[in-house]
């Protein structure tokens, strides 16, 4: 018998399913040019940023520029110019108010470029301009990527070296990239390094990649999130065929690969290109290939032989986050720390690894990493969790000893996806939301249900809507529930808010109405046997018939009405008139 090879990395909760609630975001960019005139910036640099997949772009620009370059810009994006600050208050107050209202806005300040006046201001916390402004005022949890601008001469004079170094020291919040140097020839400034703008649009491409990982994808709850501390699985010895048939039934390549298992499964669309028989092209996709079958002295041995890279990739990233590459996340953070901080710094790790992997490894070693005494995160964080149904991630945060940050979407995303287990497991942290007893005890939260009880109505589980009558816990919306259930065509989620509620069950003559547009014969014919007094007004029905769905769906809902007493043939008052149904 063999037992299961190279298991290296833990499996648990590893198995993806498409999760078509879990979109891409756009990532929102402040783009500021200071100090550089020319063209190309908004010709060439701009637009190519503007054209990258999901961002959504605000540009500031130097005063002087032409007028032609603002109209260029203003053809790829918003774009203002970089007011300074001037004696009158109103002038001031606009600046700033239009600093606050740019870093609420944006996940990302791209400074492309910024000029030595401009950069050693930034260090001195002057806020003379609009950019200064938004420096000044910049959330330190999101990123800045900085393209320094200066002459070739300041660019080696030591001042510049000192002000760099201070950055990449105190400052982990900017990534400091390739300069963007010029020289003058006939009095004018002449860019001699423009290289670096395809660098920074690497740079911007990777940050889109980062905040997108996990989209279109769930990692399913698996046994352990539901298992108490302390249970241990019995060590598994089954033949290779049988890992085999295991693993081609999980539909799981990657995890195939990196546990080493023969697999039948074709490469997932992302992996084509690596296993092609040329082999992988480039650096980047046999680092991928290195990750995905090899362990830390594997990737190490690589990268002593090549190069260290100066970003990770999305694919890289994920299999790191998947597979809870511990090791290798502390390899990083010791040897390679800008690599470290600019894939996995801020709040990416807490956030990524509750609401995405549920991988309570990486938070523990979040926890404890010497990178991360300033612990940033958001709710994000737990309301990603309870969404995903990660109850283990949950506990992991409650034993933490950090401050339990969620939103009303913790409840109402555990509600829509029937996490009834999540969904104990906030009551059991809760207390009473009206109770104002001082003897309360301070580690209990205070619930923030919001519209649960319409995501669980409109998705249809009616276990999670009798969990939420008998919680004891008060809620709002219940008068929603029967035209949400009827709308969505859920019979079960009606019979079951109608044995809890009985006569106390609130609902108007939208209800039939709902079922009629969406085409659902069983939710008119529930309404129909329930012995409720349902209403309806001929002039509704025959606008929903119209709404509604074509085709046989539609010919049934007519001819249940027709079964059913309407005729849509009566004068005005009559059209327009409360009736029964059954009367």
């Amino acid at each position: 018998m063999a037992t299961l090879p190279r298991q290296r990395r833990s499996a648990q909760h590893a198995q993806l399913h498409a999760a078509p609630y879990n979109r891409t975001r756009e990532l929102n960019i402040v783009f500021a040019s200071v100090g550089c005139t020319d063209s190309r910036v908004v010709d060439e640099l701009l637009p190519r940023i503007t054209h990258l997949l999901d961002v959504s772009v605000k540009a500031l620009l130097d005063k002087a520029f032409r007028g032609q370059d603002f109209i260029q810009a203003s053809s790829s994006c918003l774009t203002m110019p970089n007011a300074t600050r001037q004696s009158a208050i109103r002038d001031v107050a606009e600046i700033e108010q239009e600093a606050a209202e740019l870093c609420e806005w944006a996940h990302l300040l791209v400074l492309a470029p910024l000029d030595a006046n401009n950069l050693a201001r930034m260090l001195h916390g002057h806020t003379d301009n609009l950019v200064l402004e938004i420096i000044r005022s910049w959330n330190v949890s999101k990123k800045i990527l900085l393209l320094p601008g200066m002459s070739s001469p300041m660019w080696e004079n030591p001042m510049t070296k000192k002000q760099l170094t201070k950055i990449r020291r105190k400052w982990n919040w900017v990534q400091v990239l390739q300069p963007m140097l010029w020289t003058f020839v006939d009095e004018r400034k002449k860019v001699i390094s423009w290289e670096a703008a395809d660098e920074l649009v690497d740079a911007i491409s990777n940050q889109v990649d980062l905040m997108n990982i996990g989209a279109g994808l769930d990692v399913a709850p698996s046994q352990k999130s539901i298992l108490p501390h302390g249970t241990r699985r019995p060590g598994t010895f089954l033949p290779p065929e049988l890992w085999t048939m295991i693993l081609d039934f999980t539909n799981d390549w990657e995890l195939a690969q990196t546990l080493h298992i023969y697999t039948n499964l074709p490469p997932p669309e992302a992996w084509t290109s690596h296993m092609k028989s040329k082999g992988p092209l480039g650096y980047m996709e046999e680092l991928e290939l290195t990750l995905l079958r090899g362990d830390l002295a594997d990737v190490k041995h690589f990268v002593a032989q090549r190069s260290v890279p100066r970003w990770l990739s999305k694919l890289s990233v994920k299999l790191i986050m998947r597979f809870a590459m511990t090791d290798l996340l502390a390899h990083l953070e010791a040897n390679h720390k800008d690599l470290f901080w600019a894939a996995f710094g801020h709040a990416f790790l807490p956030v990524k690894a509750s609401a995405v992997f549920g991988r309570t490894e990486i938070l523990e070693f979040w926890r404890t990493s010497p990178s991360f005494l300033t612990k940033e995160y958001d709710a994000e964080a737990l309301d990603g969790a309870s969404r995903a149904g990660f109850v283990n991630v949950l506990e992991w945060w409650q034993h933490s000893g950090l401050p339990l940050k969620f939103t009303e979407s913790a409840l109402e995303q555990a509600s829509g996806q029937g996490h009834v287990q999540v969904l104990e497991w906030w009551k059991a942290q809760s207390t009473a939301v009206d109770d104002t007893n001082a003897s309360v005890d301070s580690s209990k939260v205070r619930l923030k249900p919001g519209k649960s009880i319409c995501y669980a109505t409109q998705n249809g589980h009616a276990d999670v809507v009798r969990w939420w009558v008998q919680s004891g816990i008060a809620f709002p919306h219940e008068d929603t529930v029967p035209k949400l259930a009827s709308t969505h065509g859920h019979v079960e989620v009606l019979r079951t808010w109608h044995e809890l509620k009985g006569s106390k069950m609130i609902f108007d003559n939208q209800v039939l109405v709902g079922a009629t547009k969406s085409g659902t014969v069983e939710v008119l014919e529930w309404w129909k046997q329930s012995g409720l007094k349902v209403e309806y007004k001929t002039c509704d029905v025959e606008e929903a018939l119209e709404d509604g769905h074509e085709g046989e769906r539609g010919m049934e809902v007519r001819r249940w009405w027709a079964r059913n007493g309407l005729n849509l043939g009566v004068g005005t008052s009559e059209w327009m008139k409360t009736k029964v149904l059954n009367s």
